[in-house]
């Protein structure tokens, strides 16, 4: 669904890199903190994104985005939207990706095909995350309409929102890297991708 007037143009962030991410957990919305890693990849997403003005900044309020944002905008203040935390993993939450793999042997091949479904018995499906997030990329859209806007988010999270807002099946894009960036813009009637998963 398009958004009503919408901003000129949409930088989406992947949060830095954190231990559960380098040691394959699932976290979902669980507050895990930004690594050393995590810290040096947000400071090289602010040097990338130096010579950028954004009219505003927004994120998921769990600390790994908050901090990354305020590691690529400091000073800047962040406006947190908890519609923009990742996906709820419910009891899979710090389980390794193998583990799941094991007790879900349709896992694979699921998420390679873009089926839905729900992680964990207690967690979220993709429906559930895009009903939740969109309205969040749409209101803020119409917030800043003809202005350049930065979200820090999640990497399921951008990815999902990046292939709903571009009208995109089943899984097209690649996932975002650890404080990686896409850059979107609207005319014409439709989203457009004008970068993806630019970082270093």
């Amino acid at each position: 669904m398009p958004g009503p007037h919408p901003v000129g143009d949409l930088v989406v962030l992947r949060h830095g890199q954190t231990d559960w991410n380098r040691e394959h957990r699932f976290q979902g919305q669980s507050d895990i903190p930004l690594n050393a890693r995590g810290v040096a990849q947000s400071r090289a997403a602010a040097q990338a994104l130096s010579g950028q003005h954004f009219a505003a900044v927004y994120a998921s309020p769990l600390s790994r985005a908050v901090d990354t944002a305020e590691l690529v905008r400091p000073g800047t203040e962040i406006a947190t939207d908890p519609r923009l935390m990742e996906i709820d993993v419910g009891t899979w939450a710090g389980r390794t990706w193998e583990q799941i793999r094991q007790e879900m042997p349709s896992y694979e091949e699921k998420y390679a095909n873009g089926v839905d479904f729900r992680r964990s018995p207690t967690g979220e499906t993709l429906a559930d995350l895009l009903e939740r997030a969109l309205p969040a990329f749409h209101e803020i859209a119409a917030r800043h309409e003809g202005e350049r806007v930065l979200i820090v988010s999640h990497g399921l999270l951008l990815n999902r929102v990046l292939h709903a807002l571009l009208r995109l099946e089943g899984r097209v894009l690649g996932g975002l890297g650890n404080a990686h960036y896409s850059d979107l813009q609207y005319g014409h009637g439709a989203w457009r991708l004008l970068a993806h998963n630019v970082g270093h």
